[in-house]
């Protein structure tokens, strides 16, 4: 029998859970100060090792914004998007427009957007870097999305791409502008099944076959 006297060691972070532990600090530190003034040895003091442990996972830090940028929009549009198959559509359109909307006025999406819109003026491939992973990568998974509806006779476009964005343009609506300026608090359950409810209405009105 194995007794243990509780100073056994523990086992060593694996190389994909240091790379997160490093993306959660700097989600912190680049919300907090901005990418303009946040850099690597502010992250790498949090992180309680060297700059040079950083580098060895991230040569830049547009390299670990990216990554980080990269990493939460996946995680994010995968549970914006991701559904068992076979859903009506009405059913799919509501589940993500309730998760689009949860999402884009959150306090995490709000504050990184104010960091992105600061910095996308001087650095505009800060603004493609976010542009890509998030906004544009959830248009073109929303797309292949309504392919399916239009080959089944649902929906009545030649342009689903199009679609896709009217369908995000008007899930944000005017609550996420209103969010971005600080006149309005995160909405509540209510409101968002609300104004999911708004957005697939008036989508379906204009494209419905």
């Amino acid at each position: 029998m194995t007794i243990s006297t509780g100073c056994e060691p523990q086992p060593r972070p694996t190389r994909d859970q240091r790379r997160d532990a490093i993306l959660a600090i700097a989600h912190e530190v680049f919300l907090e100060h901005g990418f303009e003034r946040a850099s690597m040895s502010q992250v790498a003091a949090q992180l309680g090792g060297s700059k040079g442990t950083l580098y060895s996972y991230f040569d830049s830090k547009e390299a670990l914004f990216e990554a980080l940028v990269t990493d939460s929009c996946g995680k994010n549009g995968q549970a914006i998007f991701d559904a068992p198959p076979g859903l009506p559509m009405t059913e799919r359109l509501m589940r993500i427009a309730r998760a689009h909307i949860r999402l884009v006025t959150s306090d995490w999406a709000i504050r990184m957007m104010q960091v992105v819109a600061a910095e996308a003026r001087r650095r505009p491939e800060i603004g493609r870097i976010f542009y890509d992973a998030g906004p544009g990568q959830g248009v073109t998974r929303l797309s292949h999305q309504l392919d399916e509806y239009v080959a089944a006779g649902e929906l009545a476009t030649d342009d689903t791409r199009a679609a896709a964005e009217t369908f995000m343009s008007l899930c944000r609506g005017h609550y996420h502008l209103q969010r971005m300026l600080g006149q309005l608090d995160t909405p509540t359950p209510e409101v968002i099944e609300r104004e999911a409810s708004r957005a697939v209405a008036l989508f379906l009105a204009l494209y419905r076959a």
